[in-house]
């Protein structure tokens, strides 16, 4: 007779993460990418502002940064949008993101931070041209994984042969 009071009262206290407020993973990664782009610009600025980049190395830079976060906030605020206008977007595809998009993600921008802040306090280590040589690398390839990660998450699935 005890057990299905107790389990009454566990699963009422068991609640989804939108119920209890939380953000769901999809929103979380979301704003963490919008974040990490924001801070590469921010940071490239920073350093600009501080001499680690002359006027042509910091408008190069941004010719690359610029174009890959206004891709990717291009999806994420489309997807932020809609889970506005229909809230039922933020329990599609609930399962759990998987500690492997976290890793690319995180170290998606820490290679990119690493490499800018590489050139402009230490540029006796790692010139414009090699940082430039090395961002398009890490771009093409992560890119090509980040963008396949972004259509995922943040496009949403066709309902009665809409987009």
């Amino acid at each position: 007779m005890a057990s299905p009071v107790a389990n009454t009262e566990t699963t009422s206290t068991n609640s989804t993460a939108s119920d209890r407020g939380q953000l769901s993973p999809r929103t979380r990664i979301a704003r963490l990418i919008l974040l990490y782009h924001f801070a590469l610009i921010g940071a490239s600025c920073i350093f600009y502002i501080l001499r680690g980049f002359d006027f042509e190395e910091f408008t190069s830079l941004m010719g690359i940064l610029a174009p890959v976060t206004a891709l990717y906030g291009g999806a994420v605020f489309r997807f932020l949008g809609r889970s506005i206008t229909e809230p039922n977007l933020n329990t599609q595809n609930g399962a759990p993101i998987s500690s492997l998009v976290k890793w690319l993600v995180n170290g998606h921008f820490i290679i990119v931070l690493s490499l800018i802040s590489l050139k402009a306090l230490a540029p006796n280590i790692l010139n414009f041209q090699d940082m430039t040589m090395f961002l398009t690398f890490v771009e093409s390839a992560l890119g090509v994984y980040m963008g396949n990660i972004i259509l995922a998450l943040f496009e949403g699935k066709a309902e009665n042969g809409k987009g």
